[in-house]
C-alpha cells in the first residue's frame, strides 16, 4: 500500500512539474516577444538632438484674489524666438515661503534649420489655494546681465469665506 501512495505522489509531482515547466515556457516566450518588438521598435534613424531650455514668460493672468480651498487655472504666456522651439507645457514649480516660482520649459530641436518667427503660446497650470497668506508668483521672465533671474512678480490675496451665522433658523412645523 505504501507504494501505490508513494507512486500516486510521485505522479502528481510529475505532472506539477511539467505544467509549470509548461507554464514557464510560456513566460520565457512572452518575455522573448516583448524584447524582439521593443528593439525592433527603436528606430534610430528618428533620433534628433534637442535640449530643454526655460522660456521668459511675458504675461500672466491670475485672479484678483483667491478663496481658500478653491482650485484654480493660472494662465501665462510666454514667447518663443524661432520655430526650433516647442511647447509641451512643461515648467518647474518650486515654493519657496508663501512664494511659487514658475519656471516654462520649451523643448528646443538643434543641429536643424530654424525659421525666426516669434510665437507665442500659453501654458495653464491648476493652483489650489491651501494657505491662507497671500500667495506671490514668480514668473521666470529671463537673465539680467549678471545672469540673475529676472521674474514677473504677483500677489494674490486669500479670502476666507465663512458661513453666515446670523441666517434665520426655519422651524421644523414650516
Amino acid at each position: 500500500m505504501v507504494s501505490h501512495a508513494k507512486l500516486f505522489f510521485e505522479h502528481i509531482f510529475v505532472e506539477t512539474l511539467k505544467k509549470n515547466k509548461m507554464k514557464n515556457f510560456k513566460y520565457l516566450l512572452m518575455l522573448i516577444v516583448a524584447l524582439t518588438v521593443t528593439v525592433s521598435c527603436n528606430d534610430d534613424d528618428d533620433y534628433h538632438a534637442y535640449h530643454l531650455e526655460y522660456v521668459g514668460v511675458t504675461s500672466a493672468d491670475v485672479p484678483d484674489e483667491f478663496v481658500y480651498g478653491n482650485t484654480y487655472r493660472i494662465n501665462f504666456t510666454v514667447e518663443f524666438p524661432n520655430s526650433c522651439y516647442f511647447n509641451y507645457n512643461q515648467y518647474d514649480y518650486f515654493y519657496e515661503g508663501t512664494s511659487r516660482l514658475i519656471y516654462p520649459i520649451a523643448h528646443v530641436d538643434d543641429d536643424v534649420e530654424c525659421t525666426p518667427a516669434i510665437r507665442e503660446t500659453t501654458f495653464s497650470i491648476p493652483v489650489q489655494a491651501l494657505q491662507k497668506e497671500p500667495y506671490i508668483f514668480k514668473f521666470y521672465q529671463g537673465e539680467d546681465a549678471d545672469g540673475q533671474d529676472i521674474f514677473l512678480t504677483i500677489e494674490v490675496p486669500v479670502i476666507e469665506i465663512q458661513a453666515n451665522k446670523n441666517l434665520p433658523k426655519t422651524s421644523k412645523n414650516s
